[in-house]
């Protein structure tokens, strides 16, 4: 009756997560959020929609609301924390009410006891666990939705290295939690038909399953590792498959602070620009070049270092359980999107995001694919530099046009749906850096576009003229690019010479 449920050593049992109890947890929160948005916004007493009164109320609905879920995703912990966690990684596609409250799930998922660590420990690797490592931190080195890391030393082989432990009762919880949570879009889609939020039920039953299983999380983390192996400062923790399972993952250890860490990357001498840089191409690499993208970039996961050898700066890329594989058609696609966007050209952009199963909504697509305004869009995003009343403007947005959002979320081609989780984690690490106005993501996407764009030309050339031309072609345009860098350098390091000149 009470399987997969926290048995205290007195005998009681921890009804907090009961099936049911979980069940009516969320189902009770759903429902009085339905309700307040029902009363406060969509009543005869409510003010007329367009009024301030009316955008007032909008925003102290989302902030109740907003702060009901992340009780919920607290209560509930692990599917629910992930889900959080996900909404909060959606800058300028969600409500800046939602996406603020539920950003301290980054930062704050609850801990696992030492009781329960070695709890899981005995049921993945046998009985005498406890008596396998010679040394083991109860301390954790970072703690996720789903699972938390302790630093550790084998004791048979003196291996030392990093132990990623499933949270104990995800698992069990996992089926029942995913189920609920399509049952309760379902019931938001009924009560709210205007507003389309199945994409989010949809991408948790499909990505949930697979973050669960670590052995393909090692196996995401060994293939990322080869395909971008000629990457220099690129360092991805090795696995050790002796003592990994399902649950369990041993991996190599690596030190770094935390890319949002400025303070870190002053005190070792870290070069904030480089680092832009490298996520920046690390990350077109993935989109444009291999298809296989890492879709969890948030600032725990990436880590930056100093290597104590040669030097030079680093990047170290954790938590490998949530990649998406991109189809050739869909990369192209993607391209062909990317270079209308680079080039103002407002008839591609409409004509790709087509083929990308947006439609009528280009306009805004756009606008969510690279977190500026349409006036930028139309007038060059390269020209336009971002202000902060156009992030002003695009947060506004994003709480006008939900409908529209969801619209776009719902009808784009599924692959697109972690391309935007991603595209605005590494913005908000470009923002946490500082190097927004640098440009560096938009300079390396332009290249890496550009590069699939020639290859997709050379394909389908049928003479040795055309796949001469299209080689120069895509010299010239890496060449143009990087006029181009070369200018957006020597333009902020002089306009930073005369800031400094000024003070």
């Amino acid at each position: 009756m009470y399987l997969g449920q926290k048995v205290y050593k007195d005998g009681r049992i921890d009804l907090n997560n009961v099936g049911v109890i979980r069940f009516g947890r969320a189902a009770w929160t759903v429902g009085r959020i339905g309700v307040d948005y029902k009363l406060s916004l969509f009543s005869s007493s409510s003010p007329v929609s367009g009024s301030k009164e009316f955008e007032d109320l909008v925003s102290k609905t989302h902030y109740r609301s907003a702060n009901r879920l992340l009780e919920l995703c607290n209560a509930n912990g692990g599917c629910f924390t992930k889900v959080g966690q996900h909404i909060g990684a959606l800058d300028y596609l969600l409500p800046e009410e939602y996406t603020s409250t539920m950003k301290v799930l980054h930062s704050q998922a609850p801990k696992m006891d030492y009781e329960d660590i070695f709890a899981v420990l005995k049921e993945e690797l046998g009985p005498d666990a406890e008596n396998l490592f010679e040394e083991f931190d109860e301390k954790p080195l970072g703690v996720a939705s789903l699972a938390q890391v302790h630093r550790v030393k084998v004791k048979k082989t003196g291996e030392e290295g990093a132990l990623k432990i499933q949270h104990r009762y995800v698992k069990s919880h996992s089926f029942v939690d995913i189920y609920t949570m399509e049952f309760l879009v379902k019931v938001v889609n009924y009560v709210f038909p205007q507003f389309e939020f199945m994409w989010l039920a949809d991408e948790m039953k499909k990505n949930l399953p697979l973050e669960l299983n670590f052995l393909q999380e090692g196996r995401n983390a060994e293939k990322v590792s080869n395909l971008l192996s000629h990457l220099p400062y690129l360092r991805v923790p090795k696995i050790h498959w002796s003592l990994s399972t399902e649950r369990v993952l041993f991996m190599e250890y690596l030190e770094g602070g935390h890319i949002d860490d400025i303070q870190y990357l002053k005190d070792n001498k870290i070069n904030l620009n480089s680092i832009s840089k490298y996520i920046g191409e690390m990350y077109a690499e993935m989109i444009f070049h291999n298809g296989y993208v890492h879709c969890d970039p948030h600032p725990g996961n990436v880590l930056v270092r100093k290597n104590r050898i040669t030097g030079k700066d680093e990047v170290v890329l954790l938590d490998h359980g949530l990649y998406t594989q991109l189809t050739n058609d869909f990369r192209y696609n993607y391209a062909q999107f990317w270079h209308s966007i680079l080039k103002a050209d407002l008839e591609g952009i409409k004509q790709s995001a087509d083929c990308l199963g947006v439609g009528n909504l280009y306009g805004l697509f756009a606008c969510m694919v690279t977190g500026r305004s349409w006036g930028s869009i139309q007038k060059g995003i390269d020209k336009a530099e971002k202000n902060s009343a156009e992030s002003k403007e695009i947060k506004e947005n994003a709480a006008r046009y939900v409908k529209e959002i969801t619209d776009v979320l719902a009808f784009v081609n599924r692959q697109m749906i972690l391309i935007f989780k991603t595209n605005d984690l590494l913005r908000n690490i470009e923002f946490s850096l500082g190097t927004q106005n640098s440009m560096s993501s938009l300079v390396q996407m332009s290249r890496a576009c550009m590069k699939v764009l020639r290859a997709e030309e050379r394909r389908k050339c049928q003479n040795n003229w055309c796949l001469i031309k299209s080689s120069i072609g895509g010299q010239l345009d890496q060449l143009k690019i990087s006029f181009y860098q070369l200018f957006l350098t020597f333009y902020w390091s002089r306009l930073g010479n005369w800031i400094l000149g000024r003070a």
